[in-house]
């Protein structure tokens, strides 16, 4: 459980607690090892670049997943609005964020510690450095959120289109050790580029097999 006071103790000794993870119910390859956690505006949007980043995952080449941070966000939906947000999020394998009170699903987070207190504090402040947590406003906590608890499961970056977090994205690399905030294009780009290593590797060594074809 996470409170509302701040901690400026600056050591990041994390304690990764990967355990914490539902797992898919579909399970894809991740060819690339590179792991996305999306925000809740990427869930069901239906642009080019998401699309593509979508296939990358179904064609086994990335891994796509989100927060617990999501469903508590789509609380606020009502209907079919609700359903239909809770259904797309559902195909994604869900990282459970340490509680903050208040603002977590208290079924669906898991007890954080001290390392989890101070990233997520680091990871507000860093993003909203004019803003005190306690005036802070529940879209603020909750984009804190999402990223801290990207970066506790290790993953390579949080996928947005929220212009006010990828402004942030050089501060909040070289504090939590080049974990990434990219907009969807930006991944896109990360992703081909291991693609086309990996295709120049697999050309110099066809004993390793075949790649697909695509992209």
């Amino acid at each position: 459980m996470i409170s509302n006071d701040s901690n400026a103790d600056s050591n990041r000794n994390y304690n990764w607690a990967v355990h914490a993870v539902n797992v898919d119910p579909t399970p894809y390859l991740n060819r690339t090892n590179l792991t996305f956690y999306i925000d809740s505006h990427i869930v069901d949007a239906e642009d080019e670049a998401v699309v593509y980043l979508r296939r990358l995952r179904t064609e086994g080449w990335i891994s796509l997943q989100r927060t617990d941070t999501m469903d508590m966000e789509f609380g606020k939906a009502t209907g079919e609005k609700w359903a239909s947000l809770t259904n797309a999020s559902s195909g994604y394998p869900e990282a459970l964020g340490p509680m903050v009170l208040d603002h977590s699903r208290l079924d669906a987070s898991v007890q954080g510690d001290a390392e989890d207190k101070r990233r997520l504090h680091d990871v507000f402040s860093i993003l909203f450095p004019a803003v005190q947590w306690e005036q802070a406003r529940d879209n603020h906590i909750h984009d804190a959120m999402h990223v801290a608890t990207s970066i506790r499961y290790c993953g390579d970056g949080f996928v947005t289109r929220e212009k006010r977090l990828l402004n942030k994205h050089d501060a909040v690399s070289a504090a939590f050790e080049g974990f990434h905030v990219w907009c969807p294009e930006q991944a896109i780009e990360e992703a081909n580029g291991r693609i086309a290593s990996m295709r120049e590797l697999y050309r110099r060594e066809p004993e390793r097999g075949e790649l697909p074809a695509w992209p």
